[in-house]
């Protein structure tokens, strides 16, 4: 049903425009549209993003934005539906002029559902660099580094700052 649905909606044809409308006019998004700096950085967030990856991700894949209590944001992968799951530091940051990391660690976690990490998932470290070069290349790089010198000392969090480094120098 879904798909008989999706393929009224959209045609082979569709522009990024039709895309980001259709995923912002969603009821469940409706907590993006009430905030206009909320809504400005979700634009600008999804604007970025190439069409392929809106079609993947958020057409093909069915996946939503949803407010949580938790910790920055996950994403969460099933059969029928994808969820990124926003959390208050992340909502808190999008709701002020200046956004901080909070798109950085959205583009991370688009990363994961994009390139299929819930059905990859053998070596979490190895997925977490892929969805850290994911959101790299959308041009999260400076914010996703002010994000991990945040975090809390650990092996993950030098792991992954080394990456970004090595990700910086590889392409300047």
């Amino acid at each position: 049903m879904l798909e008989s649905i999706r393929k009224k909606v959209f045609k082979s044809e569709s522009s990024k425009e039709e895309y980001i409308h259709f995923i912002l006019s969603q009821e469940e998004h409706r907590w993006i549209n009430e905030d206009s700096y909320v809504k400005a950085h979700f634009l600008d967030f999804l604007e970025r993003l190439p069409k392929r990856v809106l079609k993947k991700v958020f057409i093909d894949k069915m996946t939503l934005f949803v407010r949580s209590n938790g910790r920055y944001a996950c994403s969460v992968s099933s059969l029928q539906q994808n969820v990124i799951i926003i959390f208050p530091e992340v909502y808190r940051l999008l709701t002020k002029t200046y956004d901080g990391w909070a798109k950085a660690v959205m583009a991370h976690e688009v990363g994961h559902l994009y390139l299929d990490h819930s059905e990859n998932s053998d070596d979490p470290m190895e997925a977490q660099v892929d969805a850290d070069n994911f959101a790299c290349d959308m041009g999260y790089l400076e914010e996703l580094e002010n994000f991990l010198h945040d975090q809390a000392e650990s092996v993950e969090k030098r792991v992954r700052l080394t990456f970004l480094t090595n990700y910086y120098f590889a392409n300047h």
